[in-house]
């Protein structure tokens, strides 16, 4: 099974790393949206894609999503988050066979994030981290991620 992470960096990668052990017999692919020192994980490959922050910028990370989502081919593609993972999923809907899984922010406590409302609908699995967001994703599962050394 092939997995592809894909991450906003900084908080949304860390968090996403922290389920790193459910993944490590997979062939893990990671995208990110900036260049920064990545974890300690061997990552098949990587995949730096333009920042964009709610601007111009996506339809050009819409392009890198379907080029990745081509070449890649993933079974999985797994996000916390940010703006990336709903350019993938949306691409991903259109070309791919890829399931979708979405892990809503552990900051997000009692109200949703952006990303979360719009990965929603796209998300074949959706987890959120606090009982308080049920309400606003009713189909989704509860599983608080156990935050600890990377």
């Amino acid at each position: 099974m092939k997995l592809l992470l894909v991450s906003s960096v900084g908080g949304h990668l860390t968090e996403i790393m922290y389920l790193s052990r459910l993944f490590a017999e997979r062939e893990v692919v990671l995208v990110v949206n900036e260049k920064v020192q990545l974890p300690d994980y061997p990552f098949s490959r990587v995949y730096r894609i333009e920042h964009a922050e709610r601007d111009w910028r996506q339809l050009r990370n819409f392009g890198e999503a379907l080029a990745i989502l081509d070449r890649e081919r993933p079974d999985v593609i797994l996000s916390a988050g940010a703006s990336p993972a709903v350019i993938f999923a949306v691409a991903a809907k259109l070309v791919s066979t890829a399931r979708i899984v979405y892990l809503e922010s552990a900051a997000a406590i009692n109200a949703p994030t952006l990303t979360g409302k719009l990965m929603y609908p796209l998300a074949d699995t959706f987890f959120i981290q606090w009982p308080a967001l049920r309400k606003h994703f009713p189909r989704s599962i509860y599983c608080p991620v156990v935050f600890g050394d990377v």
